[in-house]
């Protein structure tokens, strides 16, 4: 069998590329092959999710923060009250649903302010 040139020219590459006996080849590192998809990757994500998430639960704290007694409010499970008191750590609401009637309720449960009844207030 006769080698041609570019037979023995391939062979001289190959030799060159590889390692030579006894050396490890070497690998190219996890950043090198996923660095900057994965940067991106988590770039668009805290754009896209972290910041709006964070922002939400900000102007959530501050609705909270700013009850006031005689607030009229609706619960999370559509409860509609008044607001007639606050508990001594704050962690709880005291509503007035009818004239005689008082419900606690966490204060996180409390889901928006009402203007009157059927026409809510935006919650931000």
């Amino acid at each position: 069998m006769a080698f041609s040139t570019q037979m023995l020219y391939q062979i001289y590459l190959l030799a060159q590329e590889a390692p030579a006996a006894g050396e490890a080849a070497e690998q190219p590192s996890l950043f090198d092959v996923f660095g900057v998809p994965v940067m991106v990757m988590i770039a668009i994500y805290v754009v896209l999710v972290l910041l709006p998430q964070n922002k939400e639960r900000k102007s959530r704290q501050d609705f909270l923060t700013n009850l006031k007694k005689n607030d009229q409010v609706v619960t999370i499970g559509g409860v509609f009250g008044t607001v007639t008191g606050f508990s001594a750590d704050g962690t709880q609401v005291t509503l007035r649903v009818d004239e005689n009637t008082r419900i606690r309720v966490r204060k996180s449960s409390i889901e928006s302010v009402v203007k009157t009844e059927g026409e809510e207030k935006p919650t931000q």
